[in-house]
Order: C-alpha cells, then structure tokens, then sequence
C-alpha cells in the first residue's frame, strides 16, 4: 500500500524551492548542445524562438509566452502565437530572421 507524501514535507519542499528561485533566475546557464559544445549564458534568456509548433505550445503553457519573440511557420496555436513573426519551418529556417532578433 502506498502512502501519501505528508503535507509538512511537501510545503518543505515548496519553500525550499521558492527561497532559491531569485538565485536561480540570475545564475549563469551552461548546456551542451548535439555537437558536444557547452553553451553558457550569463543568465536565463530573455528572447526565444520557437522552432516547432509542440515547442510553442509548451513554452505558453509554461508562462515563457512573453518571451517568445519568434514562432515557426505552423505555430498556431495558442492565439498569441499567430501574430508573432514566423522564421520559417520544417523545410528550412530562415537564419539571418532569427539572428536579426
């Protein structure tokens, strides 16, 4: 029989969270891309380009819609999606658009 995660515990572990949140939103972002290279960011970013439709979805639906600054050509959905600028899609992506941005 499993037993439930006890409330004390799960408030724990939102305050701990939450009390590190504004040290998280400032610190240096490194990731390795396909190619093996470390990417690092002095901070999070500000500006994203969506290069799926899914990816859109998901980033609105994570609160990151405001920083959506570009979407790919099938992006419709959520509606705010539809009136950013579209940088091209499954069959090439217009570069020098996205660097623009």
């Amino acid at each position: 029989m499993r037993r439930p995660f006890p409330a004390p515990a799960a408030l724990a572990c939102l305050l701990l969270v939450l009390a590190t949140a504004p040290d998280v939103l400032r610190a240096e972002l490194a990731v390795v891309d396909d190619a093996g290279r470390t990417v690092r960011l002095a901070r999070p970013a500000r500006r994203i380009v969506s290069l799926a439709p899914h990816v859109t979805e998901l980033l609105f639906a994570a609160g990151a819609g405001p920083y959506v600054v570009a979407v790919s050509e099938h992006s419709d959905y959520p509606p705010p999606a539809r009136s950013l600028p579209r940088i091209g899609g499954g069959a090439g992506l217009d570069l020098e658009r996205i660097l623009a941005l």
